[in-house]
């Protein structure tokens, strides 16, 4: 680009010259000096008008300079505001981006708890007194007719309960022939042999009646209203007249 400064400097001081020469050769050496001191005045005054055209130009260079610069400043303040944003939303979105992986890992790493499966009985497993208590609490509270517990050897032959299965049990009878009073508990320990036990009781049942129908009618009726009972792994028979406070005693008992 040219400079304008210099460019009218040049400008004045070329037609300077060329009016110097013009003078010099139309009129004599005493109108040449009056005419050269004139147009040195000319000179001086269009110098001094220069002088001030350029001040005014620098200043007006140096005003479109700072404004430049506050410019170039505001920019830069800006650039760094835009790239603050950036690198804050970039990192908003880096710990939203980890937390999802953080959760889709743990998912991942977390075995899915398998429902647990509650094996199928017959019956569900009670707990509670033991068949010998719940026998002597019959005794004390219920007058039976002269009981008598029963060996092994005749559970097993007479109807054919294999005592190696159960836990714990009682099988009492009556001794007197004309009574047909029972009491049996049993107390399995697999509650799958519950229904084997209770088949075994009610062969006790029909020998009972085939005994009695003929010959002891009222004890029949007795033996006739009885039932087996199973409860978890209780399997239970009360053959009385007062089967009733047995049964209540026994159920008391198992719970």
């Amino acid at each position: 680009m040219i400079n304008t400064r210099n460019y009218k400097r040049s400008a004045y001081l070329l037609a300077v010259v060329l009016m110097l020469g013009a003078c010099g050769k139309a009129e004599t050496a005493a109108s040449s000096s009056a005419e050269t001191t004139a147009a040195e005045t000319t000179v001086e005054e269009t110098t001094a008008e220069v002088t001030e055209e350029e001040s005014k130009e620098t200043e007006k260079e140096e005003e479109t300079s700072e404004e430049t610069k506050a410019d170039e400043t505001t920019e830069d303040e800006t650039s760094a505001e835009e790239k603050t944003s950036e690198a804050s939303t970039k990192e908003t979105a880096e710990e939203e981006t980890k937390k999802e992986s953080e959760a889709v890992t743990e998912a991942t790493l977390t075995p899915e708890t398998a429902p647990e499966t509650v094996p199928e009985t017959t019956a569900p497993q009670n707990t509670g007194k033991s068949v010998k208590d719940i026998y002597g609490e019959i005794t004390q509270k219920v007058a039976l007719n002269s009981p008598m517990v029963v060996p092994d050897d005749f559970i097993s032959n007479y109807y054919g309960i294999d005592v190696g299965s159960l836990e714990e049990y009682v099988f009492s009878m009556s001794e007197a022939a004309i009574s047909a009073e029972t009491v049996v508990i049993l107390k399995a320990k697999d509650a799958g042999s519950t229904a084997g036990l209770s088949a075994a009781l009610q062969t006790v049942i029909d020998q009972k009646k085939s005994e009695m129908e003929n010959y002891l009618p009222d004890q029949f009726q007795i033996v006739d209203k009885s039932s087996v009972q199973v409860n978890g792994n209780y399997v239970y028979l009360v053959i009385s007249e007062q089967a009733g406070a047995i049964n209540q005693i026994i159920q008391a008992g198992i719970q």
